[in-house]
């Protein structure tokens, strides 16, 4: 008699907490955590605002850990807390008892109040890796590395290049250490990053290298009728490691070698007036428009009438902004910081030029608005770069699989 096909369970699904999240959520990690919800990933998102606020982030294998903001009336505050304590202890009173130890090594209540209350939220929780996309939130999160799940740490840009050398952050390297040291991966966007952080104790057998990655299906080129103009773009916060008036400066140069240039900057931050500033001093008035922040869909279509992407960062680990540009077909100009040589090989999809040099980065702008063939070749070029090396799908993949990775490891 033929024995009957044993019914195949099916695999549980791979439980991950995105911990630390800020918001308005970051478009990049937005669509990491909508990535991994569509591979069949559960994504926990701890944040003070519903995700399903933003569409992207609507999609039922993502769910939301409510942690309350601390900016509210004391009142407020109290009820939360007496309601998270309440909560807590009926679902996790040995977290409780965790969190509890931590909050009283603050020295003032109102410190050790304000650890409970952050920390409360997640007390009798259950996930199979937490993870943190930024160092700054792993080591506000600490105590959490003593709850079950192994961690995995995000290391990127300006949080090891430049955070661990700012003297109001002097304890911040040994902070980097501790997190390292309890992680069971560090996930860093570039060899360039792993190699800083590894002067802060990162062990390299336990980091893995995951590049950005941007969507190449939403970012594509689009036909642009010339309009006389050399169109540049840039794209981020408007803070001051960006290096917006270097930028600039070479903008001044090209007007005056005779160029039609338009130069256009998208996003906001706290340098905006400086940079307004600086437009009005260097006469730029006619030539830059500043977009403020503005949605993927108008992003894309500034991208797609540009001619040249321009990044004069002093700190980046791989930038993203760059990643659009190049999917949307635009050679790019850029500064030699964090991990951009792993993007741009010189000549090829781009430029790369020097730091805090306007005079190399007019140059390279000038030889791509005088040759419009080389403009083609190296969007094409770059197009490929992306859609072969830098695409969501497969950053999506290599995530799932790092994060299953120390779940088998923690296992055995």
């Amino acid at each position: 008699m033929p024995l009957k096909s044993e019914r195949k369970v099916p695999e549980p699904k791979l439980r991950v907490l995105f911990a630390g999240i800020s918001w308005p959520v970051e478009t990049f990690i937005a669509g990491l955590i909508r990535g991994l919800a569509e591979a069949g990933v559960e994504v926990s998102i701890a944040s003070e605002i519903n995700p399903s606020r933003n569409r992207l982030l609507d999609h039922p294998g993502i769910l939301w850990l409510h942690t309350p903001s601390w900016k509210v009336s004391a009142a407020a505050r109290l009820l939360w807390l007496g309601w998270l304590a309440i909560t807590g202890l009926q679902r996790g009173r040995d977290d409780v008892r965790r969190f509890n130890f931590y909050a009283r090594q603050n020295p003032e209540r109102a410190g050790r109040l304000q650890t409970l209350h952050q920390l409360l939220p997640f007390a009798g929780k259950h996930w199979d890796v937490i993870y943190f996309p930024w160092n700054s939130a792993a080591i506000s999160y600490l105590p959490l590395f003593d709850m079950a799940a192994p961690v995995v740490i995000s290391c990127r840009g300006s949080q090891i290049n430049i955070a661990p050398h700012v003297p109001s952050r002097a304890g911040f390297r040994d902070d980097l250490r501790a997190t390292f040291a309890l992680a069971a991966n560090v996930h860093c966007v570039s060899e360039a990053i792993r190699a800083e952080a590894n002067k802060y104790g990162l062990d390299t057998t336990r980091s893995t290298v995951i590049r950005p990655a941007v969507n190449p299906e939403f970012f594509y080129p689009a036909a642009n009728g010339a309009n006389g103009k050399f169109r540049i773009v840039t794209t981020g916060n408007l803070v001051w490691l960006k290096g917006h008036e270097y930028a600039l400066m070479s903008i001044r140069q090209l007007v005056d070698s005779g160029i039609d240039v338009q130069f256009d900057i998208i996003g906001d931050g706290p340098e905006r007036q400086h940079i307004r500033y600086t437009i009005q001093d260097l006469g730029l008035e006619q030539q830059v428009r500043l977009h403020g922040g503005l949605d993927q869909k108008r992003v894309r279509e500034i991208l797609q009438r540009a001619d040249a992407f321009l990044l004069s960062s002093f700190s980046e680990g791989i930038s993203n902004a760059v990643l659009e540009a190049m999917a949307c077909g635009l050679p790019v100009v850029t500064t030699d910081c964090g991990g951009m040589r792993e993007v741009i090989a010189d000549g090829t999809e781009g430029f790369v030029v020097p730091l805090r040099d306007p005079q190399v980065m007019a140059d390279r702008l000038a030889t791509l608005a005088r040759n419009p063939k080389l403009r083609d070749e190296m969007g094409k070029a770059a197009r490929q770069t992306v859609t072969a090396r830098f695409n969501l799908i497969n950053q999506v993949q290599s995530f799932r699989d790092l994060y299953q990775a120390v779940v088998n490891t923690s296992q055995t």
